[in-house]
């Protein structure tokens, strides 16, 4: 036999077999007739909603009283398109009892079957309670002019039909109006009377308007709150503008709630209205005309609320300002800005702050103007603003004004805040721990995230505070602790609530933010010029270390202070020389607790071996003289991850007034050394648990210990 004859006898073979194969609703047919258990017939009928066809009718049918199946049965008829499976339904009407005839009936109306009107029609007066709801509901779904006709005469008397024919309403558009009235009109439930006037509302458009004021004037709660629904519904001009004709008729209570209906209508049509009753009124009346203004995008409101947000009524003002901060669109910020030209002072220090809330960058020409205005709480918001918005093009405009200033403190905050904000990250900065509670064994919570994200966005001064960080310790004073890297360097910060924590990461100032300080300060005189050479410590670099360096021997005292404190705050690690000579031949006594303190604080950030870093630590030791100082230089040896680090933190486990400090900086450094020097750092873990009381670097310890032994196995 040759490869066609083959490929041919095998295809009729195959042919054959699969017309003998069984399909897979007859394998459900057979679960149904067999003597498998429920869940298996159950899951028969389940699925034969899916596949079933005219063959599957008769044996679902067959269950339709069957206590266990009855349900499945159901669902199964309902789904098969096939006219037989209604039919089957329709038949069983006439044969069933009590919750199997209910189920039936529910069934027609999911299938919403026209033919089961008549059928369905006797049932709505049975005795039986529950037949005669399921039947009003079942034709209620399927909604037709027959199933109206048979609803209408048991209206009142079926207490299902009035829902019934609600469902019909929203079925039949043309005929809703009709429908609605009939229910309304009926002895029926109150809940379906006020669902009916809804829709009775909705249904007519503008014509509903009419009953719709009715509600509103009505002294029943329910049918106000119908209004209030449909209100915030029903579209159109006209009814914006009846409605806010009415509000001004109502007592506050009610006011307030029509005009945040208003508000969620987002229609200027109704701003007349709300503008006299946000100018005059009951306080909480007016707040809410405002929010309302404010959601409706109403920009003739803007100087009105630029008004109102200078009311002696606290809530009236904080109202106004929330609205105008949060106005929409360019317009809106126009007319912001014409509220700086207003004569009322308080009125420009509104404007003023809200350009600040709003970034109003293009302002900024005006808010400089106003940085010099009579009024000194307007001088204080623009400062404030400028510090905030302000750039680089704003530098010698803000210098040109702190050189004329006897008191530039505003300035100069300004001017150090655009210096931070142009500041750029030299290194990689990564928080790898940061914590805020009442540190160090109090209840904290960990704001390592939040803190990521505040460096990520570029701030290096944190405000450390519940506003930020939360409140995981009420009642008790909180610390901040970082832990972090820059350029893998490890370095940690503390600071107390209320306060702020500086992040000590390298940062370059641009030289047009950098050149501009410079050369104010060779013209500047008396207050002007010690602000610049704060200003300069706050820019850092070359230039303006030189002239901070060249002010410290200056014969003027206060300009030698200023440079001196600007030398001891410096940023960065190259002016550790210079702090070195104020520690051995400080001026004054404050000035060597200041030098080593800023000492401490930059040996970790110098760029050597970190052996070298902890012998100059060891050696400022011993220009300490005060436990407090001690604290720091222990503080920053727990940065330098160095076996001699750990060694020098060891020897003073045994000084009662360092002892703690020590045994957190000895934690700290062998966290980091544990993988690479187990030996020592078991030992150290083990001097540690015998040296401190606080139960928090004792777990530390432990948990050090323990994973040291567990890696030994």
């Amino acid at each position: 036999m040759n490869i066609i004859h083959r490929s041919l006898l095998f295809a009729a073979l195959c042919a054959v077999s699969s017309a003998c194969a069984q399909s897979p609703e007859a394998k459900l047919l057979d679960v149904l007739k067999s003597t498998a258990a429920r869940p298996e017939k159950a899951e028969a009928c389940r699925d034969l909603a899916s596949i079933g066809t005219k063959a599957a009718v008769l044996p679902l049918a067959a269950l339709l009283g069957d206590e266990q199946l009855a349900h499945m049965a159901r669902y199964g008829l309902e789904n098969i398109p096939d006219p037989d499976a209604g039919e089957a339904l329709r038949a069983a009407l006439a044969r069933l009892k009590g919750k199997y005839l209910v189920g039936v009936i529910a069934s027609l109306g999911v299938r919403r079957d026209a033919q089961a009107v008549a059928p369905l029609a006797p049932l709505l007066g049975d005795a039986d309670a529950e037949v005669a709801a399921a039947a009003a509901m079942a034709l209620g779904k399927i909604g037709s002019d027959k199933a109206v006709a048979v609803l209408k005469p048991v209206l009142g008397k079926n207490p299902a039909a009035a829902e019934a024919l609600l469902r019909c309403a929203e079925a039949m558009p043309d005929q809703a109006a009709a429908l609605y009235d009939a229910v309304r009109a009926a002895p029926v439930l109150a809940y379906q009377k006020l669902a009916a006037t809804r829709g009775a509302i909705l249904a007519r458009g503008a014509a509903g308007l009419p009953l719709l004021l009715e509600q509103l004037r009505s002294h029943d709660p329910a049918a106000l709150k119908v209004a209030l629904g449909a209100g915030r519904e029903l579209p159109g001009v006209e009814v914006t503008q009846a409605l806010a004709a009415e509000v001004g008729k109502f007592a506050p209570e009610k006011q307030g709630l029509v005009l945040q209906m208003l508000g969620d209508r987002r229609d200027v049509a109704a701003a007349p209205a709300l503008l006299a009753l946000a100018g005059s009124g009951a306080p909480e009346v007016r707040v809410v005309a405002i929010r309302a203004l404010s959601q409706m995008g109403c920009i003739a409101a803007v100087p009105l609320l630029g008004g109102l947000a200078a009311s002696p009524d606290a809530e009236v003002a904080k109202a106004a300002f929330s609205a105008l901060a949060g106005f929409p669109g360019h317009e809106a910020d126009a007319a912001i800005v014409a509220l700086l030209n207003r004569p009322d002072a308080k009125l420009r220090s509104i404007g003023v702050e809200l350009i600040g809330r709003r970034r109003i960058s293009g302002a900024l020409a005006e808010v400089l103007r106003l940085s010099a205005d009579a009024d000194p709480l307007v001088g204080a918001a623009s400062f404030k603003v400028l510090g905030d918005i302000a750039g680089v093009n704003e530098i010698p405009a803000l210098l040109a004004i702190l050189q004329q200033m006897a008191a530039p403190q505003a300035a100069e905050d300004a001017l150090a805040a655009i210096c931070s904000r142009q500041s750029q990250v030299a290194g990689t900065v990564i928080i790898q721990k940061a914590t805020y509670g009442d540190l160090p064994d109090g209840p904290a919570a960990d704001v390592t995230a939040k803190v990521s994200e505040l460096v990520k966005a570029g701030k290096l001064t944190l405000d450390v505070s519940n506003a930020n960080f939360g409140d995981p310790a009420g009642g008790r004073v909180k610390h901040l602790r970082v832990d972090y890297t820059v350029d893998g360097n490890p370095r940690s910060a503390t600071a107390q609530e209320n306060g702020t924590l500086k992040l000590a990461a390298n940062t370059v100032v641009s030289a047009a933010v950098v050149e501009p300080l410079l050369a104010a300060y060779a013209q500047a005189q008396g207050a002007p010029k010690l602000a610049l050479l704060r200003l300069l410590r706050s820019a850092g670099g070359p230039k303006a270390l030189a002239i901070v360096r060249s002010a410290s021997g200056d014969a003027n005292a206060e300009l030698k202070e200023t440079a001196l404190r600007a030398l001891c705050d410096w940023p960065t690690a190259e002016v550790l020389p210079d702090l070195e000579k104020l520690v051995q031949a400080p001026p004054e006594p404050k000035f060597k607790i200041l030098a080593l303190r800023g000492y401490f604080r930059l040996v970790p950030l110098q760029n050597v071996a970190d052996a070298a870093k902890v012998a100059t630590l060891q050696q400022a030791f011993g220009w300490a003289e005060r436990d407090e100082e001690r604290r720091l230089a222990l503080s920053a040896l727990g940065n330098i991850p160095a076996l001699e680090a750990l060694t020098l933190a060891g020897t003073y486990l045994d000084k009662a007034s360092l002892k703690e400090e020590a045994c957190l900086a000895a934690v700290a450094i062998a966290e980091e050394l544990a993988r690479s020097k187990p030996g020592q750092v078991a030992a150290a873990m083990k001097q540690v648990s015998k040296a401190t009381k606080n139960p928090a670097v004792l777990k530390r310890a432990k948990k050090l210990s323990g994973q040291i032994k567990k890696a030994e196995k």
